[in-house]
């Protein structure tokens, strides 16, 4: 077997141990093992090769590795799914809300709904159209979005 395609042979397995680590770390190192089968490929002599091949995956993982890492890991804005994605919909009265009862369509679906009682106790006729404050359990508190003039 050629010093090349050992090179390669030690490239490959790197980069499947990569797979299941996701660390970066075996991603450099098969980058360096790449990098001596190309220097055995144009005839460099085995030390050289050992050489290059640990210098640049040692590079990578003291250079690179952080820098990407930090780019992975980088916390994104949380995305909101479910009832998480629900305060602050607009939905609209299917019943009278009342601070301890009523229904809403929601999204499509009708809701269980009551008025919110840290913004409103004025009960809301049908029609209204509503702001979903919070969900608690799987009931809708809302608020009016225009409040009911009396």
């Amino acid at each position: 077997m050629t010093p090349a395609l050992l090179w390669m042979v030690v490239a490959l397995v790197a980069v499947g141990v990569e797979v299941f680590t996701v660390d970066l770390t075996f991603g450099l190192i098969a980058v360096g093992a790449g990098t001596a089968a190309v220097a055995a490929a144009v005839g460099a002599p085995l030390w050289l090769q050992g050489i290059i091949g640990v210098g640049v995956a040692l590079a990578g993982i003291a250079f690179v590795r952080p820098v990407a890492l930090r780019h992975l890991r980088r916390s994104t804005p949380q995305t909101r799914t479910g009832v998480d994605l629900l305060p602050g919909s607009t939905g609209r009265a299917l019943s009278a809300l009342t601070v301890d009862d009523g229904r809403i369509t929601l999204r499509g679906e009708i809701w269980s709904a009551r008025l919110d009682p840290d913004v409103t106790t004025v009960p809301v006729p049908i029609g209204t159209n509503v702001v979903v404050t919070r969900i608690d359990g799987a009931t809708a508190l809302v608020h009016p979005i225009d409040p009911p003039t009396n």
